[in-house]
């Protein structure tokens, strides 16, 4: 199946290739979305990706366009995007249309963090990663549309599944790009840096900085690939289905929903009490810790199987509170600087009498 997608996605970008410039007027992978319209979503919902400073694979790579075989040309950090249409996955009676030139419903992005090498437990060469969100909105103004939710991948389709997905709410990110804590040498995605550790154990979010991108390019379509990026549907890695299946399938999204608005989803909750198990035998392993200590942990990690990867109600609790405490601080001041003015105009009518 993946080498007939390749091939018309191969085919199409070559008789694109042959039209003036290399693409069609206004929305070049044919999706219904104008290609500046696109270009304004993924930049301003980019995520703020963290790296970390011990990863072998030092950044994202650059690969080469125009060829089939992923060639890395550079670990500069680029980040490759994709945008397309909502299919009305997440929302009842709000399918994709399109009305002219203005869509209406929803739209979809992936932001694809692609590196050299997985230099980490069962490393291999070429590592495919991503994060998604989900759009709301109508009309072809970026700033009208916001994000509903967001998904971060972390190890997908493995028994080490433990990608998460959330409320864009839940994590200040509704108009901005989320924050996204990629695990050294495993690259996989989080959208909260303690989540890190809770997978089977081979992922570590230590010595963090912020990843400034080289670049964000759009890879289009499947079927209609850009900025000559044939290498997508290579063997070499699962990068083609990733691009061709929606993050946001409605159990995933029914998941969060039933939870409260403080909180992160596991996408693959079944899969953690395994998860628990394979931890703790890698800690035992690696030797970080033994005996009843290493045991305790491996069943605190299993029980913790339910749709709930983390609560930010403690965080979300503090911001509150600190703005309570600003907005109380702000109007005692006022109050002062008023009580102050009026006894300043007494003192001055006092001045005046016998």
């Amino acid at each position: 199946m993946r080498s007939l997608v390749l091939f018309f996605a191969v085919m199409a970008t070559l008789a694109r290739a042959q039209t003036a410039g290399g693409s069609l007027p206004g929305d070049s992978d044919r999706d219904g979305l104008s290609d500046g319209f696109e270009a304004a979503l993924l930049e301003r919902f980019e995520p703020r990706f963290y790296v970390s400073r011990e990863d072998c694979s030092t950044k994202p790579a650059r690969f080469k366009p125009g060829v089939a075989v992923p060639t890395v040309v550079d670990d500069d950090g680029t980040i490759y995007g994709q945008a397309f249409p909502g299919k009305g996955q997440a929302f009842s009676g709000k399918a994709h249309a399109v009305s002219g030139s203005s869509p209406v419903g929803q739209i979809e992005l992936h932001y694809y963090h692609l590196w050299r090498t997985d230099c980490g437990r069962m490393g291999h060469a070429l590592d495919a990663e991503h994060v998604a969100v989900l759009l709301r909105g109508e009309g072809e103004e970026a700033k009208k549309w916001k994000a509903v939710y967001w998904y971060a991948a972390a190890h997908e389709d493995t028994i080490c599944d433990a990608s998460q997905v959330t409320r864009a709410s839940t994590i200040d990110a509704e108009d901005r790009g989320a924050k996204v804590w990629i695990s050294a040498g495993k690259h996989a995605s989080y959208l909260n840096q303690e989540l890190c550790q809770h997978g089977c154990g081979g992922d570590r979010c230590e010595s963090m900085e912020a990843l400034h991108p080289a670049r964000l390019i759009n890879l289009g379509e499947a079927g209609a690939l850009e900025n000559g990026s044939l290498w997508v549907g290579s063997g070499r890695w699962p990068l083609l289905e990733k691009m061709t299946r929606s993050d946001f399938r409605p159990l995933l999204v029914g998941r969060v929903e039933a939870l409260p608005d403080t909180e992160i989803a596991w996408a693959e909750p079944a899969k953690r009490p395994a998860q628990a198990a394979i931890l703790g035998g890698n800690r035992a392993v690696d030797g970080a810790i033994v005996g009843g200590n290493e045991a305790g942990y491996g069943l605190s990690t299993g029980n913790r199987n339910t749709n709930s990867a983390l609560s930010l109600a403690g965080t979300k609790t503090r911001k509150a509170l600190g703005k309570s405490f600003r907005a109380v601080g702000d109007a005692l001041g006022t109050s002062v600087h008023k009580t102050g003015e009026a006894l300043g105009m007494e003192k001055e009518q006092d001045k005046g009498k016998p």
